[in-house]
């Protein structure tokens, strides 16, 4: 696992997924990272089995989703859940990788831009917006299921946070040497400033509305708290979708 507090973390950080194409790329072919056992060919679509599961265990959380549900919304019985996935444990492993996967691509189009500055980190929050009907972030839902989790899916949870947190840093690295933020914080200190903003901006959506007012102003803030100077009302409107709104 990588320790996000070590100042040689964030190149290793940053290819948190940099082999997922060997695990994922052709997944359900022959010598794929799930490759089908051999015997009857599969009668469900194994990518919508993992999309279902996703949003129940998004909507109630690992401890929540009981085995019934799962069987009942995927449509699997328990011997083809347990023969494909390995039980419940295994298909959230799946689903949260799955989801991540989906947050790796938004992140490496935001905060993975070059050049790296405050223009990366301005862009990635302005493109917050969230849905109507929202339940939090799946990821940072998880980060909350410590307790409960099983010890190697609660380490990939972990490691993708690290890797956010770097590539903050890499932003704020740049950005304190263009001027555009302070340098009396370390870049460490402030990478972890705005993962909290970031991870915490997915818990205040759930509240219902009115949660995207003010969102701007809100970025204003975080940003002059810290002194931070430039155009910190750019708009991030050539920044995709947020992740977040997605699924």
């Amino acid at each position: 696992m990588i320790n996000s507090a070590d100042p040689a973390a964030p190149e290793a950080a940053v290819e948190f997924f940099s082999e997922r194409q060997v695990k994922n790329d052709g997944r359900d072919g022959p010598g794929g990272y799930f490759e089908r056992s051999m015997g009857r060919p599969r009668s469900y679509d194994r990518n919508e089995v993992i999309a279902r599961a996703t949003a129940l265990f998004w909507k109630k959380g690992y401890a929540g989703a009981h085995l019934q549900e799962l069987v009942e919304v995927t449509g699997l019985n328990r011997f083809s859940l347990y023969k494909e996935f390995g039980g419940k444990d295994g298909l959230f492993q799946t689903a949260i990788e799955s989801y991540l996967n989906e947050a790796d691509d938004y992140y490496r189009q935001t905060l993975g831009r070059k050049p790296y500055g405050l223009a990366n980190i301005t862009a990635y929050f302005r493109s917050i917006r969230f849905p109507a009907q929202y339940d939090g972030c799946f990821f940072v839902n998880s980060l909350a299921e410590r307790h409960v989790l099983e010890s190697a899916t609660y380490k990939l949870v972990q490691k993708f946070a690290a890797y956010v947190e770097d590539l903050y840093f890499k932003n704020a690295q740049a950005a304190q040497k263009s001027g555009e933020l302070p340098t009396r914080y370390d870049a460490r200190t402030l990478a972890r400033y705005f993962t909290v903003n970031d991870f915490g901006l997915a818990v205040f959506g759930i509240n219902g509305p009115p949660r995207n007012r003010g969102l701007p102003e809100l970025l204003d803030l975080i940003l002059s708290a810290i002194g931070a100077t430039g155009e910190t009302a750019a708009s991030g409107s050539d920044a995709p979708q947020s992740w977040r709104t997605l699924v």
